[in-house]
């Protein structure tokens, strides 16, 4: 559990439309908002970046979301009442030692990816 949610996030699941397609006949894109969360999120630091992937990874952010909350890695989220967007990277983290949550990390996409 997060023990200081600093914003409500909005998390969107990825769905092939099976009855719009687009110009070249592949479905259109759709996602549904699968629901709203407290967590924490920081921005990784550089030192972090280098640890894990041996590069800096601009606009990436650590997230802490409680263990219930049914995140996948294919899913978009935002940040509710703004208009960015984000993409999971990995494997959302399950920890369930001392305190249980869910580690994810997020990269603001460059191009944000239009939600209802």
């Amino acid at each position: 559990m997060p023990f200081f949610p600093n914003i409500q996030l909005e998390l969107w699941e990825y769905q092939e439309s099976t009855t719009e397609f687009n110009l070249y006949g592949e479905p259109e894109l759709e996602y549904n908002h699968i629901t709203t969360v407290d967590c924490d999120m920081q921005p990784l630091s550089v030192t972090d970046s280098l640890k894990e992937y041996g590069e800096i990874l601009q606009d990436t952010y650590k997230t802490y979301l409680d263990i219930t909350v049914p995140v996948t890695d294919t899913m978009i989220c935002r940040v509710q009442g703004k208009p960015d967007t984000y993409k999971v990277i990995g494997t959302p983290s399950h920890n369930n030692h001392i305190l249980h949550h869910i580690k994810l990390l997020l990269q603001k996409e460059r191009k944000p990816t239009p939600l209802p």
